[in-house]
């Protein structure tokens, strides 16, 4: 079976959990120690859910997480060329890159 490591489809299982133990808290069919035992089973998921999600982001390398910061282009042949002189890049700087 393969592994599915989104960590929102924790989240959906989560859900999923409440909304069954909301249903079985309010059917009125258990007493109240097994009400008690359903909701220990649910911090118990929970839990354990909350320890994996945790685990998930602590693999993830730093970088991943924060905004990678843009990598410098060269400008278009008809843009202005950087380095200030006025002309337009094909006829300064990018004169010399395409061999004209």
């Amino acid at each position: 079976m393969k592994k599915i490591k989104s960590p929102y489809y924790a989240l959906v299982w989560v859900g999923i959990w409440t909304a069954a133990l909301i249903w079985f808290l309010t059917s009125g069919m258990f007493t109240f120690s097994e009400n008690v035992g359903l909701v220990v089973v649910w911090l118990v998921l929970v839990g354990v859910t909350v320890c994996l999600l945790v685990q998930y982001y602590r693999k993830q390398p730093r970088g991943a997480l924060q905004a990678k910061p843009a990598t410098p282009t060269t400008p278009a042949l008809n843009a202005p060329c950087p380095c200030g002189s006025g002309k337009k890049f094909k006829r300064c700087c990018g004169a010399a890159a395409h061999g004209a």
